[in-house]
């Protein structure tokens, strides 16, 4: 009994948005996000390329901010194409680090 238990415990926090295996996480550090209004728009933006399944962007030092994307491994992200889905955005949020984590 305790086995299961421990097992539930276990699927009930995978399920619940943590990483999952075969997810890979990208971390960057972004410059231009002002408002909450900047955070819904890039993560709509980045949030349609292929594979994409969550975006956390938080508040660091000075201008800058944290932004992490978790996708499924179905493809890869580079800094480039996150720089293109901003499309028109582009030039007023600055991604200035691109990195996959895992």
């Amino acid at each position: 009994m305790k086995h299961i238990i421990t097992l539930f415990v276990l699927l009930s926090f995978l399920v619940s948005g943590q990483v999952l295996a075969g997810d890979v996480t990208y971390r960057a550090s972004m410059n231009g996000i002002e408002c909450t209004g900047c955070k819904k728009s890039i993560a709509k933006s980045l949030g349609k390329l292929k594979g994409v399944k969550t975006i956390r962007i938080a508040k660091g030092s000075g201008n800058n901010h944290s932004l992490t994307v978790i996708t499924d491994g179905s493809s890869s992200i580079s800094k480039s194409q996150a720089v293109g889905a901003l499309g028109k955005n582009a030039p007023h949020y600055t991604i200035v680090s691109w990195s996959r984590s895992n």
